[in-house]
Order: C-alpha cells, then sequence, then structure tokens
C-alpha cells in the first residue's frame, strides 16, 4: 500500500509542475524521470516500489483499451467494415474490436463508455511512472548499449517524422492529418501535448498513435522472427520505438530486460518527437 501512496504523491507533483511551469512533457514520463534518479540517490526505494511496478505492469495492456477504444469515431464516420479490419491479432486488439462492435450495436456514445472507464485511463500514468523499475533494475545492460540506443532512435524518429511530411504532401493530405502523422509513433501522452500547443485534431492524433501501436505491435514480432533477431534488448527497443506503450505491454511478456529497452526506446523517441515534430510543423 505504501508503493501506491508513494507513486500517486508523485503523479500529482508532477502533474502539479507540468501544469505550473509550463514544462512540454507529461507528467508521467516527467514522474518516471524522477522515481529513476530517486532509485540513484536512495537505493533501497526500490524494494518499496517493486510490487507496486509488478501489479501496475502486468496489467498495462488493460489501461491501454479505454482510449483505444476511441478509434470507433473512426469507424462510424467513415464507414469502415470491420471485418476488414481483422487480420493478425493481437489480445488487445481483439479486446478493442469487440468493445467497438459492442459499443456500435448497442449505440453507445465513445463519450459515455469514457467517462466511465476513465479509472482505467487514470492508472495508466502510473503505470508509465513505475517503468522505472525494470529501467533502472537492467541499467547496466542500457548504459553498455547506450550509443547503439541514440543511434536507433535518431534515425528512425527522423525517417518516421519526415516520411509522415512526405507522405502528407505527396498525396496532398490536409495539414491536421499530417500532423497527426508526424506524431502517430509517440506515446499518447507526449503526442496529446503536442497536438494541444499546436491545435490539431486530438481525435486524429489519437487514432495515430493508437493505429500506429496496434499495427507495430502485431507486425514487429514477426518481422523480428523473421530476420532471426533473438536478443530480447534489440526485440525490447524495437517494440518501444515502433509502438509505444503497446510495444513496452509486448515486451513485458518477453522478459523484464526487454521492457527495459522498450522503456528507453519510447522515451528517448518521445524526447526526440517534442524538439523536432514542433520544428518540422513551424517550417510547414
Amino acid at each position: 500500500m505504501q508503493g501506491y501512496i508513494y507513486v500517486f504523491i508523485l503523479l500529482i507533483i508532477c502533474d502539479f509542475l507540468v501544469s505550473i511551469l509550463g514544462i512540454k512533457i507529461p507528467g508521467s514520463i516527467l514522474g518516471l524521470i524522477i522515481l529513476f534518479t530517486i532509485f540513484f540517490i536512495k537505493k533501497d526505494t526500490i524494494s518499496s516500489i517493486e510490487e507496486v511496478s509488478n501489479i501496475l505492469l502486468k496489467y498495462l495492456p488493460l489501461f491501454l483499451i479505454p482510449l483505444g477504444v476511441g478509434i470507433k469515431e473512426l469507424i462510424v464516420n467513415a464507414d469502415i467494415n470491420l471485418i476488414k479490419m481483422i487480420a493478425i491479432l493481437d489480445p488487445v486488439l481483439i479486446t478493442i474490436i469487440l468493445l467497438v462492435c459492442f459499443l456500435i450495436i448497442f449505440d453507445i456514445p465513445y463519450k459515455q463508455y469514457k467517462n466511465n472507464t476513465e479509472i482505467l485511463h487514470f492508472m495508466l500514468s502510473p503505470a508509465i511512472i513505475v517503468l522505472a523499475v525494470p529501467l533502472y533494475k537492467n541499467l547496466a545492460q542500457v548504459k553498455s548499449k547506450i550509443l547503439l540506443i541514440l543511434f536507433a532512435v535518431f534515425f528512425s524518429g527522423f525517417g518516421i517524422i519526415c516520411s509522415a511530411v512526405l507522405i502528407g504532401q505527396v498525396f496532398d493530405l490536409p495539414l491536421s492529418m499530417i500532423y497527426a502523422l508526424t506524431t502517430k509513433s509517440i506515446t499518447a501522452p507526449i503526442a496529446l501535448e503536442i497536438a494541444n500547443i499546436y491545435k490539431t485534431s486530438v481525435p486524429l492524433t489519437i487514432i495515430g498513435v493508437f493505429s500506429t501501436g496496434l499495427t507495430g505491435v502485431i507486425i514487429v514480432p514477426y518481422i523480428l522472427k523473421v530476420l532471426k533477431v533473438k536478443e530480447e534488448w534489440i526485440q525490447g527497443l524495437t517494440l518501444g520505438i515502433t509502438a509505444h506503450a503497446f510495444g513496452i505491454a509486448r515486451a513485458l511478456s518477453i522478459s523484464p530486460l526487454a521492457a527495459a529497452f522498450a522503456t528507453m526506446g519510447m522515451g528517448l523517441m518521445g524526447a526526440f518527437a517534442v524538439i523536432l515534430v514542433p520544428l518540422v510543423l513551424s517550417i510547414m
């Protein structure tokens, strides 16, 4: 119980700091950084957080579902055939599709569903904060490969963001859609922060983030298998960069080491995007 109190107090403090100081990163990401720093200063702190971390990270996929169901709005508006969406299925994707079908069949507004599942959405923030635990416990291996991590994040991030802009220009997409595409490989809290700053479409941003995350978490493991990539750290890093929080949820099923690298990949990708995306958008 004590661990939960620590995590929730940290989340409240971080959200307060973000709102007061105007910091352009989500409170959950700031909390992860602060908790990671606390482990360095007071190493015995990790023992009081570890049990909470195990529980929250076990249910991380569950906390992602309410936002993922937001794709219902796109399906209804675009009249997309649900059957065409069912290909290679991930358990989280199956759940989201079933929930979307349920909401459509019984004509339940997404806003009503979202209001009744706020607790799951809220729990996503503390779950992100406690990712500091597997990251800290595998720090030695992360540090030994930090240059490779930075190299991978830089080139993949640059390629993803610039390709999004290029695709938008080639197909003459509206600016709002291009903005959503540039943040599609960033974790939702950071993508939404950028969307709020530049007054872009929040629904399009959510759809871009979650469609990329779900696609990545389905396709990437198959690609890694075909390429015979067995190193857990490479699997985790790739999942974190390409599928953000969904990738971390999948990496947790591989090993704590994979989860640590996925966390590093997601965090650095988010930090890189905070710098590059506004720069790209400002010159468009």
